[in-house]
């Protein structure tokens, strides 16, 4: 009954079709290899049945689908409907989650336009094998949740995302997104356990020292709306990737404004991170306002990342009227990435930087026009902040107006500012390396 009325509700909004994945034999509350192979194939021959009338996907209430990878090209106008959960299969042996296992996503979608994904349910991650297994492989089986490449004019809102294998949410080469109304959760506390039964959790198990890579929200893409959004996780809540002039739809990740949004032990809103590239990696024009963080690991992140070949673009970013609340690391981090990933070298940038003093900068890469702007950070531990740029290639055209940073700050009561220009107002403390500004 309730069923035929939202097809109904849905006829009469405008869809010309609704396929739910029951009618076309999903099998509901299985968590079988065989029961997650089939409903995977389901979802994929659902959404070629849809893209024939516009139609809608409709994952049905009260049920949870076991699935593995269902990739999808050339949709147009469809909405998926998730009224019940997709629930990743945690089965993580190398036949169920085949090469490029870190590449693709369970759903994902290439090549399409105007996608709609809503309906108050959500993708459940199963999380806790994939982390433990990248925690002790270094050739994890790990997919991203929900991928989205090459695409425009897409809308997610009123889903959950919970404890993803990898990314929550990975938006490739975009334009026109509007994402709102979203929640994504990562059980931290069984991160913190997993990480701290091998020794990769620092000061008394707060900071996770081995990124688990569940990112929130990454997004490469032009013309970016997102807003009121909760975000949960030990890494980047959202993560603004380049572009390139090799992308379809933009060559700058640019015009994106992101507002009103919580995060709770996240890792920053984050620009990048930013090679350099050969077509020139660009990131432009982003505007992050009205953000409240909790336990930060770090609350505004911008990073470039190593490399000898071609250049790289930040320019033009913005962060306004931000509140954090007891940062546990660096509230503010605006320089080379300090982060080593699983099993590699890592950036060079020291994790304890600038009590170690190893961070190599970036030439290639200059980071010019950053704007704080109506920024209160209360009871931080380590120091204000460290911006950090090359020598050879300084950060110009940076403003800190009206940025309250206190706290109990151990390492040191100032920032760590060097190769950096530009002004600040009312900024306490103040970065040594900004001149004051006229008031």
């Amino acid at each position: 009954m309730l069923q035929a009325l939202l097809a109904a509700l849905l006829m009469v909004a405008g869809m010309d079709a609704v396929t739910n994945i029951l009618d076309l034999g999903a099998v509901p509350d299985n968590a079988s290899v065989a029961a997650g192979r089939a409903n995977s194939r389901i979802l994929v021959a659902a959404f070629l049945q849809a893209n024939t009338t516009d139609g809608v996907v409709l994952i049905p209430a009260g049920h949870n689908f076991t699935i593995f990878n269902s990739t999808m090209y050339n949709l147009h106008h469809i909405k998926l409907h998730l009224e019940g959960f997709l629930v990743v299969s945690d089965n993580i042996s190398a036949a169920n989650w085949p090469p490029p296992h870190t590449d693709y996503g369970c759903l994902h979608f290439l090549q399409s336009s105007f996608i709609e994904i809503t309906g108050g349910g959500g993708i459940d991650g199963q999380g806790y094998n994939f982390w433990w297994e990248a925690i002790i492989n270094p050739h994890p089986y790990r997919p991203h949740m929900l991928v989205m490449e090459q695409v425009h004019d897409i809308q997610i809102h009123d889903v959950q995302f919970y404890n993803s294998p990898n990314y929550h949410v990975d938006i490739r080469d975009a334009r026109t997104v509007h994402l709102y109304n979203l929640q994504v959760w990562v059980d931290v506390e069984k991160q913190r356990s997993m990480l701290a039964q091998q020794g990769h959790m620092l000061q008394g198990g707060s900071i996770p020292t081995f990124p688990l890579n569940t990112d929130g929200f990454d997004i490469g893409a032009q013309d970016v709306l997102m807003e009121n959004v909760t975000i949960q996780n030990f890494d980047d809540a959202v993560a603004v990737k380049p572009l390139t002039g090799a992308s379809v739809y933009s060559n700058c990740s640019q015009n994106m404004l992101i507002r009103n949004c919580v995060v709770y032990d996240g890792v920053g809103m984050s620009i990048g991170s930013v090679p350099p590239h050969a077509n020139t990696n660009c990131v432009r024009n982003i505007t992050f306002e009205h953000i409240v963080f909790h336990h930060p690991l770090k609350a505004v992140y911008i990073k470039t990342n190593p490399g000898n070949v071609g250049t790289g673009i930040i320019d033009q970013i913005t962060y306004r009227n931000l509140t954090a609340f007891n940062s546990v690391w660096y509230p503010i981090w605006i320089g080379p990435q300090q982060q080593q990933q699983p099993f590699t070298k890592g950036t060079g940038c020291s994790f304890l930087f600038p009590i170690d003093n190893q961070c190599p900068t970036q030439p290639l890469v200059p980071i010019t026009n950053i704007h704080l702007e109506e920024v209160n950070f209360l009871g931080g531990l380590t120091l204000p902040g460290v911006l950090l740029c090359n020598a050879t290639k300084p950060c110009t055209g940076f403003t800190f107006d009206n940025v309250q940073n206190s706290g109990e700050f151990a390492v040191q009561k100032e920032y760590f500012c060097a190769n950096v220009h530009g002004s600040e107002r009312y900024a306490r403390p103040a970065p040594s390396c900004l001149a004051p500004a006229l008031v």
